[in-house]
């Protein structure tokens, strides 16, 4: 897979602002278990279980292509308070584009196999620099990040018995980051790395009316490598551009999910969504130019102290008959920042979501519409630099397109 097809893929994600769950992970794939509350991964009866939990697979019985996408249109606000009193700032108004596209194919009755590339992460942030302009003695410096993770998973599943399957994907990851900042004058960073991972999935699925899953998906551990430039480096006696590089572990991340049918036409959903956000804890930076460490090192570390973070999903879908469909969900996302390590180009919040549904199926095809808005919950930061306010809201139409051969 090259770059540019990776970049094509993640560009038209991200480069915005609140594009995420709790930490870095965006709010999931496919439109029927995102306006399901995310809470899929005890049903996990479509395509979407290659990210959900891939043991649910198994419930395909005809090959099919997909494809998923979905429009993030954030809204993002600071406002500052102390030595930042009289700064009021918002984020560029923008639609972006994501999405996912596979195929999966039954081999027989219990085994299957596809592939799927899809955007499981990213954050970002891009700001009206004139409105950020007191804050650099009147300068209008860009203010914009840019980070995903692409994904790549070939993927297999298998009924061991009538009642319980296991499956698998292996998850190659691209990663990419841009940063564009005030630090002596306009900063600019470009890195991008390779991880490999796995998701491990499995379903249990006694009766027609219930069903449990349990997912796993690995940490990994990947190096970004690139360049940064900074004209104002020349002031210092130094290279205006050097080599750099930062090495994180993605998180590991766990969940449980149950699904119920209290009657025959409506179905009940519950995850239970662990992220071990906590490895997370900081991200430093290496130069290669001489004495850019020393002058700028610590200035453009991430210094993040995240905390472990569990995401509570509930869902719902009322089969009007064998064609229609209406969904919905609620599902509560506590960040994993603290207040004291906000900053504008990593937007954090509390999130309150609602999502809501409509999908038809013809027998060939299967298309389902939804809408899920993220209510954030505004976060105060009292020490550290960019003392203030900080606000985000996200409205996320969505919609999927599903062949079945």
């Amino acid at each position: 897979m090259t770059k540019k097809l990776c970049l094509g893929l993640s560009v038209l994600l991200l480069m915005t602002s609140g594009l995420l769950a709790n930490g870095l992970n965006l709010n999931g794939v496919g439109t029927k278990a995102v306006t399901m509350g995310g809470a899929f991964i005890g049903l996990a009866n479509d395509y979407s279980a290659v990210f959900w939990n891939p043991a649910g697979l198994t419930q395909i019985k005809k090959p099919q292509f997909f494809l998923f996408e979905t429009n993030l249109m954030p809204d993002c606000s600071y406002v500052g308070n102390g030595g930042y009193t009289g700064i009021s700032a918002g984020t560029n108004s923008k639609t972006y584009f994501s999405g996912a596209i596979g195929y999966l194919h039954p081999i027989n009755d219990r085994l299957i196999v596809g592939l799927a590339a899809y955007i499981p992460a990213g954050v970002g942030a891009s700001w009206n620099e004139n409105e950020l302009a007191p804050m650099t003695g009147g300068n209008a410096y860009i203010w914009r990040s840019f980070f995903c993770i692409a994904t790549f998973s070939p993927t297999i599943a298998y009924k061991i018995t009538d009642t319980f399957s296991l499956g698998a994907t292996f998850n190659v990851n691209y990663g990419y980051l841009k940063m564009e900042r005030y630090v002596v004058g306009q900063y600019t960073e470009k890195l991008h790395g390779w991880t490999v991972g796995a998701t491990f999935g499995a379903f249990f699925k006694p009766s027609d009316r219930f069903s449990a899953g349990l997912m796993f998906r690995t940490p990994s551990k990947v190096t970004f490598k690139g360049t940064a430039e900074m004209p104002g480096a020349a002031g210092y006696g130094l290279a205006t551009s050097t080599d750099a590089q930062r090495e994180a572990t993605w998180p590991m991340f766990m969940g449980a999910g149950v699904a119920y049918k209290p009657v025959q036409k409506l179905t009940l959903t519950a995850d239970a969504q662990y992220t071990n956000w906590k490895k997370m804890q900081e991200v430093p930076i290496t130069f290669s130019a001489d004495y850019w460490d020393a002058y700028f090192g610590s200035a453009n570390a991430f210094i993040w102290h995240w905390k472990n973070a569990v995401q509570w999903r509930f869902g719902a879908e009322y089969a009007i008959n064998q064609t229609w469909a209406i969904r919905g969900g609620y599902y509560y996302d506590p960040t994993c920042s603290p207040t004291n390590t906000l900053n504008i180009l990593l937007p954090e919040a509390t999130y309150n979501a609602v999502t809501f549904g409509v999908g038809v199926n013809t027998g060939k095809v299967s298309l389902d519409f939804g809408v899920e808005y993220l209510m954030g919950k505004d976060a105060t930061k009292t020490e550290g630099l960019m003392t203030g306010v900080y606000g985000v809201n996200i409205l996320v139409p969505n919609v999927s397109f599903t062949y079945h051969f």
